[in-house]
């Protein structure tokens, strides 16, 4: 704080001070990159209507000096089981189709109604990782630019 207040780009040890202001433009970055990220996997309206409520924290610093802005969906995350009788749905629809799901032997075939359509839900789906993805995309473009390190929460790991 010393060294921002004196108006200083670099602390002795040459490491750049970060301002409040970057890490706000950082985190914006990063949610452009997220965006821009889950596109290229040609995702299903319905999931990528989800990144139009990313959101940020405020800023927490943390008893090391550094300091932390969370990245987080903002609205419900739930999907609705095809076979609501049976099973809730899940809670998080981008971490399942980010992080995929193995089939499981006692797993079997969900029948249901969507969208007017009679269809069943798939037993296994191999994980898309574009959360990892944007995360190392934004931190090889952009990380050294703002001097920050983006990490995945560990939902999308």
């Amino acid at each position: 704080q010393r060294y921002s207040d004196e108006g200083k780009g670099k602390t002795e040890a040459g490491d750049k001070i970060i301002t409040e202001k970057d890490m706000h433009m950082a985190a914006a970055k990063m949610i452009q990159v997220l965006r821009s990220t889950a596109q290229s996997y040609a995702l299903p309206a319905s999931v990528m209507s989800h990144f139009d409520s990313l959101d940020t924290s405020s800023i927490i610093e943390m008893p090391d000096g550094s300091s932390i802005i969370y990245i987080y969906f903002g609205g419900d995350l739930h999907r609705d089981s095809l076979a609501p009788k049976d099973y809730s749905g899940i809670d998080n629809v981008v971490a399942l189709i980010n992080n995929g799901y193995g089939e499981h032997p006692s797993m079997a075939k969900v029948w249901g109604e969507w969208h007017g359509a009679r269809i069943h839900g798939l037993t296994q789906r191999t994980g898309l990782h574009f959360i990892q993805q944007a995360v190392q995309d934004f931190n090889g473009n952009y990380g050294s630019d703002y001097n920050v390190t983006a990490i995945a929460g560990d939902e999308y790991n």
